[in-house]
């Protein structure tokens, strides 16, 4: 770690989202994404890294439990001994994994500060919510999963009284508050018909339709007096950032190969706690 930085009550983070690493693809695309990273874990300067979800593309593996371990390991290695925290997306466990175990294999590595499902770290005054954010909705009304009551009441407990940064995969339905549908079809994939609404403030791109649940739990409305920022994967082409309810929504792109948008290049972002300002990287 940066001990300079470290000792001035601010972080330099990583965010490496959506890696999607998976053996069901070209050779090419799986070296592409392990090269990427460990480009960025050996020459980039931050002082903890997040795996934003969706590390693995866990339907390749609904049958071989030995090779899903194999190939998170594989991408697990290329951190180092720079600590890393981790956070489950929606593809994680759709194998022959669960969650717990999951989370044994990645907390087998000494540089991992991952506490689980659901966790908080608090980091050189700085407060790091990580949420689940879940799979798939068990009943009607939505697609993906919500995060639920409970969870946002007990995780409001643990920061309340702080300014967190929450990390979790999938965007909150509140984003639909500032984006509208526009008359065309955009590039690129020419699928993108919404746009923010006009005179409303972001920077970065809107490049796909994001992705949150049909049913708005309330989670920002309930945790934004507590956090400064919240940061979200699962929408690989979008990398916007905008405020809503006063706190700043980062949206970071994949950082894998071996997603829809190949062969765009992988990107991650790193977040300066201070500023909460963003760097866009090239993996």
């Amino acid at each position: 770690m940066n001990t300079k930085k470290m000792t001035g009550g601010y972080m330099k983070i990583l965010i490496i989202a959506d890696v999607h690493q998976r053996f069901k693809v070209n050779a090419f695309r799986r070296k592409r994404t392990l090269r990427g990273l460990r480009n960025a874990f050996g020459n980039l300067d931050f002082d903890l890294s997040v795996f934003l979800g969706d590390l693995i593309h866990g339907p390749d593996y609904r049958d071989n439990k030995s090779r899903y371990v194999s190939d998170l390991k594989e991408v697990l290695d290329t951190t180092g001994n720079k600590p890393f925290a981790f956070v489950f997306g929606n593809h994680d466990d759709e194998c022959a994994m669960t969650k717990d175990e999951i989370l044994e294999v990645i907390n087998g590595y000494k540089n991992s500060v991952t506490k689980g499902k659901d966790y908080v770290l608090n980091m050189n005054n700085e407060t790091l919510l990580f949420i689940d954010s879940g799979s798939y909705y068990d009943g009607e009304g939505s697609f993906y999963d919500t995060v639920k009551e409970d969870t946002i009441l007990r995780v409001r407990e643990q920061i309340e009284g702080k300014k967190a940064i929450a990390f979790q995969h999938i965007i909150v339905p509140d984003i639909f508050d500032v984006i509208e549908k526009c008359g065309k079809k955009t590039f690129p994939l020419k699928k993108n018909r919404w746009r923010f609404k006009q005179g409303f403030e972001f920077t970065g791109n809107l490049r796909e339709k994001p992705c949150p649940p049909d049913i708005n739990t309330g989670e920002l409305k309930t945790l934004a007096p507590f956090l400064k920022g919240m940061v979200f994967g699962h929408d690989h082409i979008n990398d916007f950032e905008c405020f809503i309810d006063g706190v700043k929504i980062i949206q970071c792109p994949a950082s894998g190969m071996n997603c829809y948008e190949y062969p765009r290049f992988p990107k991650a972002k790193i977040l300066d706690t201070e500023t909460m300002e963003t760097q866009l990287i090239k993996l």
